[in-house]
């Protein structure tokens, strides 16, 4: 009876430290890999907020670049309009080569105004507003990818508490759910992350 005391007070007799069932073993290691998983997956995630806000401020930057294109153009405009109208207002004596400088001006005002609209050798408004676009189409591509993320790492999550009953509970069930919808959870993130969920 002493010898029983004496192993239970050091810890090597008795049932406190009896191995793990091999399942609970197994079911720690899913958990770790579910876990390690997750942790990618929500990086993959965070690199597409990232692109979002980047692809966000540029389509904003170019909108108000296109913006500012688009009230320069309006002002020569007006001005080739005052411009015309000055020259028919002309009084009969007026001096030679004056509604000539009016008319150049003019014409000259609303060839600025059309290379505003549209200068393919720069930057012209429709190619801002081409450039604006692509920019969001980037944003909502970088959204939908974020989104499909996050469903696929808060399915993960769900997996790992699953695994974490079982290992308390022995219940089997719960193991293979956990198992099947971390699987399911990994495959919607790797399309997700392909743009394909």
């Amino acid at each position: 009876m002493a010898q029983d005391s004496l192993e239970h007070a050091h810890g090597h007799g008795g049932h406190e430290h009896a191995p793990a069932p091999r399942s609970t073993r197994w079911a720690a290691v899913l958990v770790a890999v579910i876990a390690a998983t997750a942790v990618v997956v929500e990086m993959d995630g965070g690199d597409q907020q990232t692109a979002y806000l980047a692809h966000d401020v540029a389509a904003s930057d170019l909108w108000s670049q296109y913006q500012g294109k688009s009230v320069r153009r309006t002002v020569m405009l007006d001005a080739a309009d005052v411009l015309d109208a000055e020259a028919a207002l002309l009084p009969v004596g007026a001096p030679s080569g004056s509604a000539d400088r009016i008319a150049r001006a003019a014409a000259s005002d609303r060839a600025a105004a059309a290379q505003l609209a549209d200068d393919p050798g720069h930057e012209g408004m429709r190619q801002v507003a081409a450039r604006a676009q692509a920019e969001e189409r980037g944003r909502e591509q970088a959204l939908h990818l974020h989104e499909g993320l996050e469903r696929s790492v808060r399915g993960l999550q769900i997996a790992i508490v699953l695994v974490g009953l079982f290992m308390v509970t022995r219940l089997f069930s719960l193991l293979y759910l956990g198992g099947a919808l971390a699987a399911t959870a990994f495959v919607y993130g790797v399309l997700a992350g392909l743009g394909l969920a």
